[in-house]
C-alpha cells in the first residue's frame, strides 16, 4: 500500500510538471497572437504599470537607482517622459527625456530572468524592444532578440530609496507585466529655416520642432497653399516649381506654424557654407553642439564663424562640395538619424548627413553627443555606399584632365555640378569648389569660358552662392586661379 501511494505521488508530480511548461507556452503564444495591428505610434509617453499604478522612471546616473529603471509615483519629471520611437522593422527604442535624451533603455545580451533594465548611450540590439498590444489598452514590453518568454515586469529588488526596479520576468500575462502608455502632448511647434527666398527648381527641407520635446514626430502634416509654386511632402522636403509665393504650414494636433516661401526666377544650385551656420540653407545652427572625435582630437562639427581650426568644418570644403552635388542630384542617405528633424533614414544630403556617411556614423540623438571618426578626411567610397538616388546606387569618378573646355563638357553631362580641386603651392593651400554653369557656352575659344560656382569658403551668399568664379571669395581673397585646378569629380547614377 505504501508502495502504491509512492507510485501515485510520483505520477502526480509528472503530471504537474508536464502542465506547467504547457501553461507557460500557452501564455507566450497568447502574447504573440495579441493584437499587434494596433501598433504603438512614435511619440512621448508616460509609461504606467497596470499592477501598482506607478510610472517607469529613469533619472540620471548619479542619483538613486544609478541609471537603472525603477517605478515611482507621477512627478512630472523629464525622466518619466519617455520618447518611444518605432523603427522601420517594427521594433522600438525607449529614450527618457532627462539628461538631454542621450540614454536608451537597455538589457544585457544574456537576457537572464531577473535582470535589471538599465540605460546606456549606444543603440544596438540590446536597446530594441517589441511592444505587444494587450486588452483594455495595455501593452507588454519584451526584448526584440527573440526571447518571447521574457518581458518587463516588477523586480523584488529595490533602490536605495525603496523604489522597485524594473526587470526581465518570465511572461505570465500578470497585471504587473502590463503597461499603459499615456501620451504627452506638445505645447507648441516652430519652424527652423534659414531663408524663405529660394531659387527656381531649388529643393530643400523645412524642419519642424515640437516643444518642449526636441524630437520629430510622424504626426506632423505639411501643406502648401500654392502647389504650382512650391510642393512639399510628408517629411518637409520641398521643390520650387515656379516663380511666386507659397504659404507652407506644419501642423501637429491643434498646433501649427507657417512661413512664406518666395521662389525667384533664377535656377538654383544648393549652396552650403563651411563657415556659416545660419547663412546657408542646411539648418546648421542646430549642429552647434555636435562634436566629432578623431585621432584623439575632439572638435565641434560646426560653429557660426571662421573657426580657425576650432571646428571640423573650418576645413570642410570637400565635404560641403560633395553635399551640394549630392543634394542637387536628389541623393538620400539610406541609414542615419537626424536629430534636427527627428527623421530616421532616407535623409537628404547636406554636410551633416554626408559627414555621417563619411565617418561611418548613423547619427546622434542629442546635440550634446560626441560622434567618432573623422568627418572631413574624405572617403568617397564610404559616401557612395550610403547614398542613393531613387533607390539606385551612385558612383563618383575623379579625372585629372582639367581645363575650361573639360569643365564645360563635364557640366553638359552633369548639370548637378562638377567639383574642381584646386592646389596652390604658395602657402600649401588646397580647396574644392562646385562649378554649376557655363555662362558663355557659345564662346568659340574654350579658354575664355566663364563659369558660375557655389563656393563653400564664403561666409555670405554674395561671394559664394551661384556667383561668377572670378567674383567668388576663393578667387578674390584666396587667390585661386584656373591654372591651380588639379582634378574634377563627378557622379553617375548606376542602373
Amino acid at each position: 500500500m505504501k508502495f502504491k501511494r509512492l507510485i501515485s505521488l510520483f505520477l502526480s508530480l509528472i503530471f504537474i510538471f508536464s502542465i506547467v511548461p504547457a501553461e507557460a507556452k500557452a501564455a507566450v503564444s497568447a502574447k504573440k497572437t495579441a493584437n499587434i495591428e494596433n501598433a504603438l505610434k512614435s511619440g512621448v509617453y508616460r509609461i504606467k504599470n497596470r499592477g501598482n499604478g506607478l510610472y517607469m522612471d529613469l533619472y540620471d546616473m548619479m542619483y538613486d537607482a544609478k541609471g537603472s529603471a525603477y517605478l515611482d509615483e507621477k512627478n512630472g519629471g523629464e525622466a518619466q517622459d519617455i520618447y518611444v520611437e518605432r523603427l522601420s522593422d517594427g521594433t522600438y527604442i525607449l529614450r527618457p527625456q532627462s539628461e538631454e535624451g542621450k540614454y536608451n533603455l537597455s538589457f544585457k545580451g544574456l537576457m537572464s530572468e531577473g535582470e535589471i533594465i538599465t540605460k546606456r548611450e549606444a543603440e544596438e540590439k540590446t536597446e530594441r524592444f517589441v511592444i505587444y498590444s494587450a486588452e483594455n489598452g495595455y501593452y507588454s514590453i519584451s526584448p526584440a532578440l527573440g526571447r518571447d518568454s521574457l518581458t518587463l515586469g516588477i523586480s523584488e529588488k529595490t533602490s536605495r530609496y525603496d523604489h522597485n526596479y524594473i526587470s526581465l520576468c518570465k511572461f505570465t500575462g500578470a497585471k504587473n507585466q502590463m503597461w499603459a502608455f499615456e501620451p504627452i502632448e506638445p505645447d507648441g511647434i516652430s519652424l527652423s529655416f534659414v531663408s524663405t527666398t529660394v531659387k527656381l527648381y531649388a529643393v530643400g527641407t523645412l524642419y519642424a520642432t515640437l516643444t518642449p520635446y526636441n524630437f520629430g514626430t510622424d504626426d506632423i502634416k505639411w501643406t502648401s497653399d500654392n502647389e504650382d509654386v512650391v510642393m512639399i511632402d510628408s517629411n518637409g522636403n520641398y521643390t520650387a516649381l515656379a516663380p511666386g509665393k507659397a504659404r507652407i504650414k506644419a501642423i501637429s494636433g491643434d498646433k501649427s506654424a507657417s512661413c512664406t516661401i518666395t521662389v525667384s526666377k533664377d535656377t538654383a544650385f544648393t549652396w552650403y557654407s563651411q563657415h556659416s551656420a545660419t547663412g546657408s540653407d542646411w539648418n546648421a545652427s542646430l549642429l552647434s553642439g555636435i562634436s566629432f572625435t578623431a585621432g584623439g582630437v575632439r572638435k565641434r562639427f560646426m560653429i557660426d564663424k571662421y573657426g580657425k581650426g576650432k571646428d571640423w568644418m573650418d576645413e570642410g570644403c570637400y565635404l560641403a562640395s560633395i553635399a551640394m552635388v549630392l543634394n542637387n542630384m536628389g541623393a538620400r542617405l539610406t541609414k542615419g538619424y537626424d536629430f534636427r528633424s527627428g527623421q530616421t533614414d532616407d535623409l537628404p544630403a547636406d554636410p551633416y548627413t554626408v559627414a555621417l556617411a563619411n565617418s561611418g556614423n548613423n547619427g546622434t540623438t542629442t546635440q550634446k553627443s560626441v560622434l567618432y571618426g573623422n568627418p572631413i578626411l574624405i572617403s568617397r567610397s564610404k559616401i557612395d555606399e550610403r547614398f542613393n538616388v531613387g533607390g539606385k546606387e551612385i558612383k563618383s569618378t575623379m579625372t585629372y584632365d582639367v581645363s575650361p573646355k573639360a569643365i564645360k563638357e563635364a557640366l553638359d553631362e552633369h548639370p548637378e555640378g562638377v567639383i574642381v580641386y584646386f592646389s596652390r603651392l604658395s602657402g600649401n593651400r588646397t580647396h574644392y569648389i562646385v562649378f554649376t554653369k557655363c555662362l558663355n557656352p557659345t564662346e568659340k575659344n574654350p579658354k575664355n569660358y566663364k563659369f558660375e560656382v557655389c563656393d563653400s569658403a564664403s561666409y555670405d551668399a554674395a561671394r559664394g552662392d551661384h556667383v561668377q568664379f572670378e567674383k567668388s571669395i576663393s578667387y578674390t581673397a584666396e587667390r585661386y586661379r584656373m591654372s591651380n585646378a588639379v582634378s574634377m569629380i563627378t557622379w553617375e547614377i548606376l542602373d
